[in-house]
């Protein structure tokens, strides 16, 4: 058996990027525990701390808060002996335990215990001494060990939440470095790799503009389409956050980087046809309800055809209704399907956040709008009877002399 494999084989693995999981010799341990209780917590600090130890009073304050506790020394030396217990049982061949020495506290053990939160770390500080090549193995590495959260499960802890901020940092940093000079190598299987890893991770932060320029390298033109439109209706139908400027010029580089094979005409046409086409209004993600809302404003401009934009907002009629949030998604979804079968085929609509829908009405001038707002009323009230939430309704001109309205 090789040096290597025989040292995993008897070194306690701790995992804390992603989850929390202890394994030795190829066996998990202790997964039939709450993590989130005192001793495990208690645990998880001596493990992370390393050979440095825990003071006593650091200790305390990440276990107990501001707890009003009037012997923390007490509730201390409970959590450890609770800890002790739940050690002596893991079924280890070795010995673990934990010491107290000089107002420290650590996590003994007779085998070596390795922390891929610490190894990252390490890898991190190892690769600022490097350079060239070298140095962009050890932040691959790196990269590859990052597999998620600090601690999930403690996420409302401070210590945890300062450590996991610490981490997001040194990940980024290093995926960002590591994926660019992949790009220069054409090294795009790689670089899909590690981009998809990232997404799934943290899928608000652009990580998906690496996957699809790897991609579109590879030829997976129809693949990076389809990621888009995923894309897309995560940031702007999904989630409950409205889009930024910063979003959009991130999708329209993810959507300009877009070209389809060299194809026959009729073939391109049949292509950019709807589906099946359906009564009412026509549906687009925010970002291209941005271009198309720019285009007809130009063409709008010349034509002097009248359009007016209509904002429809989901509100707690009595401001005070806890229900309104969790009711929200259903909600939402059905003043949707009203503003589509209030409308005709040109108009186009979008979710812009998870209670509003923003409509564009070609040739409809201001003081037309009333009909079309009290038709989405009437049909959004046939389908919530609830008198919980209202709509409110914004209008203005578009144009240069651009008027508004309030319904």
């Amino acid at each position: 058996m090789e040096e290597k494999e025989k040292k995993d084989i008897h070194t306690l693995k701790v995992r804390m990027l992603g989850q929390f999981t202890i394994k030795y010799g190829g066996v998990f341990l202790l997964r039939d525990k709450n993590q989130s209780s005192r001793p495990m917590h208690l645990l998880q600090l001596l493990l992370y701390a390393g050979q440095e130890g825990v003071r006593r009073n650091r200790l305390t304050e990440c276990l107990f808060g501001g707890s009003a506790q009037a012997d923390l020394s007490n509730s201390l030396r409970v959590a450890v002996y609770s800890l002790r217990r739940i050690l002596k049982k893991s079924g280890l061949p070795g010995e673990m335990d934990v010491v107290a020495k000089g107002g420290h506290y650590y996590f003994r053990s007779s085998f070596l215990v390795e922390v891929d939160a610490l190894l990252f770390d390490h890898l991190y500080k190892e690769a600022q001494k490097l350079s060239g090549r070298a140095r962009l193995e050890i932040l691959k590495k790196a990269c590859l060990l990052y597999r998620g959260y600090f601690l999930p499960e403690l996420s409302g802890e401070e210590w945890v939440n300062v450590a996991e901020a610490h981490y997001q940092h040194q990940y980024f940093s290093c995926l960002n470095e590591v994926c660019s000079w992949l790009k220069e190598e054409e090294a795009y299987e790689e670089l899909l790799r590690l981009s998809t890893q990232a997404a799934s991770i943290y899928p608000l932060d652009e990580w998906q503009v690496w996957q699809m320029e790897s991609l579109i390298a590879l030829g997976r033109t129809k693949e990076a389409l389809a990621l888009y439109e995923r894309t897309a209706a995560m940031y702007f139908e999904d989630r409950s956050i409205s889009p930024t400027e910063r979003m959009l010029k991130c999708f329209r580089r993810m959507s300009g980087k877009i070209q389809m094979q060299a194809g026959d005409f009729r073939e391109i046409q049949k292509r950019l046809r709807e589906e099946a086409v359906s009564d009412g209004a026509y549906y687009c993600s925010y970002p291209s309800f941005v271009d198309s809302y720019r285009l007809f404003v130009r063409i709008l401009e010349h034509s002097r055809q009248p359009a007016s934009l209509l904002l429809c907002t989901l509100t707690d009629e009595r401001k005070q209704n806890p229900d309104i949030s969790r009711l929200l998604p259903r909600i939402s979804k059905l003043l949707g399907e009203a503003i589509k079968s209030s409308l005709r085929q040109g108009d186009v609509y979008t979710r812009y956040s998870q209670n509003q829908y923003l409509v564009f009405l070609m040739d409809l001038p201001l003081d037309a709008c009333q009909n079309v707002v009290g038709r989405i009323d009437a049909c959004f009230r046939r389908m919530e009877k609830s008198r919980k939430v209202r709509v409110t309704y914004r209008i203005a001109q578009v144009g240069r002399e651009a008027k508004q309205k309030n319904c």
